[in-house]
């Protein structure tokens, strides 16, 4: 229990002797009267100093009890949680809003939500006051302070409030308290307040720290959150492969329950001219993906919407997702060796083959796989072709390159920069000179496990078996077990280099081992793309005509190829970069538009331009408004494309309970706590019947009185 008037008390304390010194003071006192005859007269006496006598302490109680409500009544009791900051502004206050602007603010139901909630309480905490100063932040992704300092311009900062609208992005609470804190360390005032207006959402703030607030500064949690009745969202769109022109792709969308209740959900995609609704039934706070399986028969950008159909629930901006996704033409690789292709067999003849059979195997009949062969993995001879006639290629390998120029050496990094994918076979030291200069042109974006050498003098590397592999995911993870190494026991290996672990590098890069400790296979990431490295003489070695060869090789590959976008999702308020594809130069003429959506503020689309470092044009976006689908044309057709839209986890609408926030997120510090459901005022209306119960007690001392009379 909370006292609005705490000095009503301390008066009524006082008050309460009056009572006690008037019975004292009033009491009558004996007087003796000279009869012959006293027996009637004692007992008359005896009956009325009983009745007397309980009728003063009667009398004495309740004129106590009256003084004691009357104090209590003017103290104002409240039933509330304890408030650190007054709603009505103190004299010379310095005071700081922090309000909630993500999506989950938009929860409610009945007209009311957390938005509209929060609003009402910040404009009471903004009433004008002598001497208070105050600066309102708006907590999104981003934080967005209406001033940059205490203003008295109370006005402009309730009219801020009014206007602004929740948005469909995340909270970041440290970023808007760093804000706040800057704020609040600029000026010098003996009463600073900091007071956080949220839902308090638990995926958001539940590792909130204070301790970038000044230890002078009086902070108060107002929760404005609605009981959660239950959110069902649609928090995922995704393909399960990157889709390819002809091909049969998997659409998956992840639908979410946050309700204890089961729920039957229809979800209705519309990607232009293809259409389908998914239904399935989502056990009480579980998610559940829907799939299905889908061809495009262009290549290009294709956008739509995933939709919930007919879902009443408190929070219906979660209920679609938008969709961007690019439809790409079957994947080309492009072999770089020195050998020749007359050479049969060959390391070189080996790796083609089996990336044929791996690329071409489901995409087309045998009538017509020798037609598109030559399309599908082409091969250059690093000195004889000029660089410039190098066709494009989503996957490069090189098998015996000899020592690669500069000048190939820094267009593969770009390209691998740029989300393109790297396969090396090493077995000779020039390799190891290779990767070395890739080291050095990469830098921090790339950082390989280990580091190649020339194998130990008088330590001849041959019959060498596999002795480790990391079977459970990866590209031995299509063997199909946990432990591949038994399965790659006849395999036999001789030659290739040593190797010793990096300085810089993660040994979980590294998928498998030889029976030397050196390493046979990593993956290591290099920019947007990957680079996996084969150690090995493939001539020299029995893998390549053993059945494990080419379904580890074809999954190897896809590895690579994973970081080819599937698809373009973003996160509304988070800044965007996208490299954009070659064939965009820096004299390409770029027109931004709102495909489907909500518009940015002012026409805002970011900026495209060319980037020397990447070698490629680069569309950096800091805060793209969302839900919408954008896109980059050139000549009225869409060189690129970005979906934005809240992060899954504002669906989640389970927010920190009264403890969590003043106890273990406090930090030890003293904090108050508000909610939406009381005010300054309070909803408490027990002075009120404390009056009434005042009144009732003079009442009966006036019955008393009367009675004593009769």
């Amino acid at each position: 229990m909370n006292f609005l008037h705490f000095w009503a008390l301390g008066i009524g304390a006082v008050a309460l002797a009056a009572p006690v010194a008037v019975h004292f003071l009033t009491k009558p006192k004996p007087v003796r009267f000279g009869l012959s005859t006293v027996r009637f007269l004692r007992e008359a006496i005896e009956q009325r100093k009983a009745r007397s006598r309980f009728r003063d302490w009667l009398i004495l109680l309740l004129r106590t009890l009256c003084v004691a409500l009357l104090a209590m009544a003017l103290a104002r009791p409240l039933f509330q949680e304890r408030q650190a900051v007054p709603t009505t502004g103190e004299a010379n206050a310095q005071r700081v809003l922090v309000i909630d602007q993500s999506q989950s603010m938009t929860a409610g139901s009945g007209g009311l939500t957390n938005w509209s909630s929060a609003v009402v309480s910040a404009t009471q905490y903004l009433e004008s006051a002598q001497g208070l100063k105050a600066a309102v932040v708006f907590a999104g992704a981003k934080p967005r302070a209406v001033f940059n300092e205490l203003s008295p311009n109370l006005a402009a900062l309730r009219e801020a409030v009014m206007q602004a609208k929740p948005l469909a992005e995340r909270c970041d609470p440290r970023a808007a308290l760093e804000v706040a804190a800057q704020i609040l360390e600029k000026v010098k005032a003996e009463k600073k307040e900091l007071i956080i207006l949220s839902d308090f959402q638990r995926s958001n703030w539940g590792t909130l720290l204070l301790d970038l607030i000044p230890q002078d500064t009086q902070i108060q949690f107002h929760s404005v959150s609605i009981p959660d009745s239950g959110n069902i969202a649609v928090t995922s769109v995704r393909f399960a492969s990157e889709p390819v022109v002809g091909q049969p792709v998997t659409m998956e969308v992840e639908i979410a329950n946050y309700s204890d209740r089961e729920v039957e959900a229809r979800c209705n995609i519309d990607l232009q001219t293809w259409k389908r609704t998914l239904t399935a039934k989502i056990l009480p706070q579980s998610s559940r993906t829907l799939s299905e399986t889908v061809t495009f028969d262009e290549e290009g950008w294709r956008s739509g919407w995933a939709k919930l159909e007919s879902n009443l629930d408190v929070l219906p901006s979660d209920d679609e997702r938008p969709i961007a996704v690019r439809v790409r033409p079957p994947v080309s690789v492009l072999l770089i060796s020195r050998q020749n292709v007359q050479e049969i067999p060959s390391s070189s003849f080996y790796i083609q083959q089996a990336l044929q059979v791996a690329l071409m195997g489901d995409e087309s009949s045998n009538d017509d796989r020798s037609s598109t062969k030559s399309k599908t993995v082409q091969r250059v001879h690093p000195s004889r072709d000029a660089l410039r006639t190098w066709p494009t290629a989503d996957v490069f390998v090189l098998d015996h390159p000899g020592s690669l120029e500069e000048e190939a050496l820094q267009m593969l990094a770009s390209q691998m920069r740029r989300g393109k994918g790297l396969l090396y076979i090493t077995s000779e030291m020039v390799d190891a000179t290779n990767l070395q200069q890739f080291a050095d042109l990469l830098g921090n974006d790339f950082q390989p496990p280990v580091d190649m050498i020339p194998p130990v003098e008088n330590a001849a590397r041959k019959d060498l078996f596999v002795r480790k592999v990391q079977s459970r995911d990866g590209p031995f993870s299509v063997l199909g077990t946990n432990n591949a190494a038994p399965l790659l026991k006849p395999v036999r290996f001789q030659g290739g280099l040593a190797t010793r672990a990096s300085a810089n590098g993660m040994s979980d890069q590294i998928l498998a081992e030889l029976s030397d400790t050196s390493a046979l296979m990593y993956l290591s990431s290099v920019g947007s793309g990957q680079m996996a490295v084969l150690n090995a003489d493939l001539m020299r070695s029995n893998w390549p005509v053993q059945p494990t060869f080419l379904p580890v090789l074809s999954e190897l590959t896809k590895s690579l190829l994973a970081q080819r976008g599937q698809g373009d999702q973003a996160f509304s308020g988070e800044p965007v970069v996208r490299v954009l594809p070659a064939s965009l130069t820096s004299e390409s003429k770029l027109q931004a538009r709102t495909v489907e959506g909500t518009p940015p503020n002012d026409g805002d689309f970011g900026k495209w331009q060319w980037s020397a470092g990447q070698g490629a044009m680069v569309w950096s976006w800091q805060e793209p408004p969302g839900p919408g689908i954008y896109a980059l044309d050139e000549n009225a057709k869409s060189a690129w494309m970005v979906a934005t839209s809240a992060p899954a986890i504002e669906s989640d609408l389970s927010s920190l309970d009264k403890e969590v926030l003043t106890q273990r997120l406090s930090g030890g510090r003293e904090v108050g706590f508000a909610s939406a459901e009381t005010n300054e005022q309070g909803s408490d209306d027990l002075w009120s019947w404390l009056i009434a119960a005042c009144l009732l007690g003079l009442i009966g001392e006036i019955a008393a009185l009367r009675w004593n009379r009769m």
